[in-house]
């Protein structure tokens, strides 16, 4: 018999028909009763090669990643993408999404042109049972790469990090990878464990399985940790993985961890490639422009870790790259003059550039990359490639432009991060400031780049007909709940909140046209006790109380939300209690009626070790409010709006945390900071909202008109343990669509 016997199987299921003259084995899928009658015919069969009784569908090539199609291995460029565990409502250990997320998820990931869909940790049995569910029908396989996720209680982070050779640590790891390759290969029952997949897997999906990818990204103190609890350490020889001389001991250990999975396949007869996660911060380059000292404390090398000849199926190197972080990527002086096989200026190709280089022999993917489309920003990055701040059609472009640097500098793939938004992220100048930590996933921060990297958006509302739209027509309006309105001389205020925004509209009793930019309209709005009945960003404005937040509406380029002073924690935490930027005592004073732009810090003072530049403190104004149309159908679309004029309406949509909100699910705000010297919240009773509208000047004069004070309009809004949601494909998909569509082999 020859010793290389092809092998066809059909995941999903349990019907076994063996042609023995041929050895063709076919295994039809189980739709149930009477789904299988029609969906038998579609059934299509996966190749898989059969060498020494060892089954491979995946293996390294020539340097490349490849798959088996029959009768030769194939190499290919991966264009593929991130899925998260969640949904809106629920933290990440709840793993939310339903089979029926999954099926539908799988068929757009499709049509988008995905190769690979990334797993970042063992996932509920029907999210297997869909993926070959779905696959039976498909010519072209929708492929999986399996990620194991680190023991983070074990390792912890930071200074509490520990030695990753902890026995409690290597078990706890090991359990998890048995348990990973067991889940694949269709033969696990997993108890209920808090934070964790369970239940009893019993489809096979390893003729999908594109490759492992094992661990998260590595805590540089944890490395640090491990490498001096073991001086002298020898390399770690195992039957299938093994480390190099002079390997690090954490190094010694991933080799251990990898021996530990292809042992657990071997089990199976089955070899995929195998991988494990690293990331810039841990990469093994060296960094002589960059600030931050963790951020080049220590070294990850995969070329210190190799397969033995008994793993046929290869090893290759996945790492997550992003174009804004670390900040050497905007300040190493080669990066800058780097020019990309475009001839264009790419600071951004020529990291992955060396990065190559570095893994001569093996394959090397870019498992994260990409820009999130959030209304807030925590860094700058070059070629204007910021962590956020983006509208979806610069998302795609952007994110094109980062997969066709990936593909130019000879990676075998890139996996897009990520395929939908998730509410319970969080990033580091907004965290401090959404309390309590586990409410995070009840709303939705448009200020927190870190929930909107996806290509789906996950919007507030049960469907598209229960938003509110910024486009100058009502109907939307009409269709609401939660609206209170109170009518003003001239015109009237009506008020609605959904999950990520309040919600103003401001409508002409007459059906006359704002003029706005002439019409000087001001809105205070007051949350607690304390604040300032005047603002100098309103002039000649009188409130009834004292406001924590005004609003002055003039025109395209001059419309901002303002906080007050005493109630603004930007100042008091870089200016009072960090001296990072000028602080005057007067700005802790509520009273005095001074206001400030709605500052997010992006960057803290950075000193360039190499050049012995000083990079100052940096900011970004959040505040700064933008006109447009929030309609996704609508041409002039852009999803960074926040107000728009038409006729007789203006309508203004607010982020929850322009108004001091660390939780509007439960209406928690900041407290003023000064008094308790800390961040801390309370329980907001409503927003009272009042608005002035001062005509303009007809005597030529600087200001206009005094407005006194009027009554606020009360909002308030029965909390919410529950989240309404849908989905969206951003204008991002459809052009990341384009781009993945070029399929074609890897460049050599």
């Amino acid at each position: 018999m020859d010793k290389k016997t092809k092998i066809r199987i059909g995941l999903g299921a349990l019907g076994l028909i063996v042609i023995c003259a041929a050895l063709w084995i076919f295994v039809v899928p189980n739709f149930g009763t009477d789904a299988s009658k029609s969906q038998a015919a579609t059934v299509i069969t996966q190749p898989i090669q059969v060498d020494q009784d060892i089954k491979r569908i995946a293996a390294v090539q020539d340097g490349h990643l490849a798959v088996y199609d029959g009768t030769q291995w194939k190499q290919q460029f991966w264009s593929g993408v991130n899925l998260g565990a969640t949904t809106p409502g629920h933290a990440p250990g709840e793993l939310s999404p339903a089979k029926e997320d999954y099926l539908r998820w799988f068929k757009q990931m499709k049509d988008m042109n995905v190769s690979v869909v990334r797993v970042y940790t063992i996932l509920p049995p029907f999210f297997y049972e869909a993926l070959a569910e779905f696959n039976s029908g498909q010519q072209k396989p929708l492929y999986i790469m399996q990620g194991i996720w680190s023991p983070e209680e074990q390792l912890q982070a930071g200074e509490s990090a520990q030695d990753a050779m902890s026995e409690d640590a290597v078990e706890a790891f090991q359990t998890e990878i048995k348990d990973a390759v067991n889940a694949i290969h269709g033969d696990l029952k997993r108890g209920e464990k808090p934070g964790r997949a369970s239940g009893k897997y019993t489809t096979d999906v390893s003729a999908y399985l594109l490759g492992w990818v094992v661990g998260t990204e590595w805590d540089p103190h944890v490395v640090k940790v491990t490498n001096d609890a073991h001086p002298g350490m020898q390399p770690h020889k195992g039957t299938y993985f093994e480390s190099k001389e002079g390997a690090a001991p954490f190094e010694n250990w991933l080799a251990q961890m990898l021996d530990t999975l292809a042992q657990e396949e071997m089990k199976y007869g089955w070899q995929h490639p195998v991988s494990f996660t690293n990331w810039v911060t841990t990469d093994p380059l060296t960094h002589p422009n960059e600030p931050s000292e963790n951020e080049d404390m220590v070294s990850v090398d995969p070329m210190n870790v190799a397969p033995t000849d008994k793993w046929t199926a290869g090893y290759f190197a996945s790492y997550h790259v992003y174009p804004y972080y670390p900040d050497f990527l905007k300040y190493e002086e080669k990066y800058q003059i780097y020019k990309d096989a475009k001839g264009q200026i790419n600071p951004y190709a020529g990291y992955l550039n060396d990065l190559r280089a570095h893994h001569k022999g093996i394959p090397v993917i870019v498992a994260e990359y990409g820009v999130p489309s959030s209304r807030g920003m925590a860094h700058y990055g070059p070629l204007n490639r910021n962590q956020g701040m983006h509208a979806e059609a610069e998302q795609g472009k952007i994110n094109t432009e980062l997969h066709e640097s990936i593909y130019d500098e000879k990676y075998d793939g890139a996996i897009l991060f990520a395929w939908h938004d998730e509410w319970f992220k969080i990033t580091w100048n907004t965290m401090d400031l959404e309390l309590p930590a586990d409410r995070r996933p009840m709303w939705r921060n448009m200020l927190t780049n870190e929930e909107h990297f996806g290509v789906v958006s996950m919007e507030p509302g049960k469907s598209p007909d229960d938003q509110i739209m910024l486009d100058g027509k009502t109907d939307d309006w009409d269709r609401q709940k939660d609206t209170v309105t109170q009518m003003y001389p001239g015109y009237s205020l009506t008020t609605s909140h959904d999950e990520a925004y309040v919600h103003l509209l401001l409508k002409k009793q007459d059906g006359s046209n704002w003029n706005v930019g002439q019409d000087n309209i001001s809105i205070g709005f007051d949350t607690l006790d304390g604040g300032s009945q005047t603002a100098d960003k309103t002039p000649g404005v009188t409130y009834s109380a004292g406001q924590e937040f005004v609003l002055s509406l003039k025109g395209d380029k001059d419309s901002d939300i303002y906080v007050n002073s005493a109630y603004d924690h930007f100042t008091w935490l870089n200016g009072h209690r960090k001296k990072f930027i000028p602080w005057q005592p007067e700005l802790g004073q509520d009273g005095n009626g001074k206001f400030l732009p709605w500052m997010l810090a992006v960057s803290r003072e950075l000193k360039l070790p190499a050049t012995k530049q000083t990079i100052p403190f940096d900011s970004l104004e959040a505040g700064k409010l933008m006109r447009g149309i929030t309609d996704p159908a609508h041409p002039e679309f852009n999803n960074l709006a926040d107000w728009y004029a038409d006729g007789s309406v203006i309508e203004i949509r607010l982020p929850w945390m322009l108004l001091g909100f660390t939780d509007p699910s439960q209406a928690h705000v900041w407290s003023y900071p000064y008094g308790k010297q800390a961040v801390e919240t309370e329980e907001a009773d409503g927003i009272r909202i009042e608005p002035h509208l001062q005509a303009s000047s007809t005597s030529g004069a600087a200001s206009a008109p005094a407005s006194a004070a009027v009554e606020p309009l009360n909002y308030e809004w029965d909390h919410w343990d529950e989240v309404d949601y849908h989905e969206r494909l951003k204008q991002s998909y459809h052009v990341i669509k384009e781009a993945f569509g070029n399929t074609r082999p890897p460049k050599s």
